[in-house]
Order: C-alpha cells, then sequence, then structure tokens
C-alpha cells in the first residue's frame, strides 16, 4: 500500500494546486517542457528549489545529488548522472541559465571533510566514491578551525563544481559563444538567506 500521508496530501494537491493550474498541467503535457534554469542542489531534504523559488511546473529542471557536486570532465564515465542532466538541459532543452546551489550545515560536506581530513575512504561504498570528488576543495580550505573550515568548504566546493562544469566541451563552447550563465549560490537553511557568489570578488554576497 502506498504511505497513507502522502496519499493524503496527494489528493489535496490534486483538489487544489493541480485544479487551480489545470490549464497549465496540460498545456505542458502536449507542448513539453521549456525550462528557465538548471539548478544543482543537494538531496538534503530541507532544501528544495522549487519551494524556495515558488517556481511554477515547468520552470526550472532541479537535479539534485550528495553536497551539490559536479565532477569534473575527468570522471565523466564514472559519475555521469549529474553531468547528463546538465547535458540535456543545455542541448536538448535549450535552457540558458545554470545555478550551483549549495547549502549551510550540509551532511555530505560534513562527512566529506572528516573523510579527506583523516583520508577515511571506502572504495566499496558509493557515498565515499562519490564524496572523495570533494578532495581538490579540501585542499583549498585554509581555515584551523574545523567548524568554520566545514562552512567554507560548503561555499569552495560550489566554485570547484562550477570549475569542473566549465571543463566540459559543450559547456566551454556555449560560454564562449555567451549563449548560457553560471552561478553559484548557498543558502543558510535556518535564516532562509542565500547568498550568490560574486565572480569578481570570489565572496557569496546575500541577495
Amino acid at each position: 500500500m502506498f504511505p497513507q500521508d502522502l496519499k493524503e496530501k496527494y489528493k489535496d494537491w490534486q483538489n487544489d494546486t493541480y485544479l487551480k493550474k489545470k490549464n497549465l498541467f496540460e498545456s505542458l503535457a502536449k507542448e513539453g517542457q521549456s525550462p528557465k534554469y538548471i539548478i544543482i542542489s543537494c538531496v538534503d531534504s530541507r532544501v528544495d528549489p522549487n519551494s524556495i523559488f515558488k517556481s511554477e511546473p515547468g520552470e526550472m529542471l532541479v537535479h539534485r545529488n550528495i553536497a551539490n557536486i559536479i565532477p569534473p570532465y575527468d570522471y565523466i564515465t564514472e559519475h555521469s548522472g549529474t553531468i547528463a542532466a546538465i547535458e540535456f538541459g543545455v542541448t536538448v532543452l535549450n535552457i540558458k541559465k545554470i545555478i550551483v546551489m549549495g547549502h549551510s550545515s550540509c551532511g555530505g560536506i560534513k562527512n566529506g571533510y572528516s573523510m579527506c581530513k583523516e583520508n577515511s575512504f571506502n572504495a566499496n561504498s558509493s557515498i565515499s566514491n562519490w564524496l572523495n570528488l570533494l578532495k581538490p576543495s579540501f585542499k583549498k580550505i585554509t581555515n584551523l578551525n574545523e567548524d568554520e573550515s566545514i562552512k567554507d568548504l560548503e561555499k569552495v566546493s560550489i566554485k570547484t563544481s562550477i570549475e569542473n562544469l566549465k571543463s566540459y566541451p559543450f559547456i566551454r563552447e556555449k560560454l564562449d559563444s555567451k549563449e548560457i550563465n553560471i552561478y553559484g549560490s548557498w543558502i543558510d537553511i535556518g535564516l532562509g538567506k542565500i547568498h550568490a557568489l560574486d565572480f569578481e570578488s570570489s565572496i557569496f554576497e546575500p541577495i
């Protein structure tokens, strides 16, 4: 049996949101999707881009993974899910704006920090293999305070993911022709504040 609480929430959605936007859903079903944004976000249940940005159905192509990581081009065959979603969005759906969105108190970043610090990666663990991608970002952390270092890693890893994204030929081509824009953002869950990456200063500033 399907979970009862989800059945009830679905019925509420069907009788409220769906009915109010029935024409939009029918149009999306008939004509297909044309999202404006690709958002690479964390799987963390506390961070929902569609809710945060109050997006309409069909407006955002959201891909979520642990710690919102974009692997470098060298790992395209090993970790292809994330870049496949981005490539689909850019080359098939012709989306022009890509946002890498991290957040505070990220469990993936915290665990990845510990694994990097202690070199305790487990080749038999898919989580460990994934968080191994944080090593280049970890090496850029200079703060000696562990709590501050973890918070720094949340933001440094966003910058690294953006640089990784730029290493893909189809992205490089679109950037060179100024057909796409890439953004970095970090949200403080408790305060509900988004900080956007200023590429000139390399600092995350509140928006």
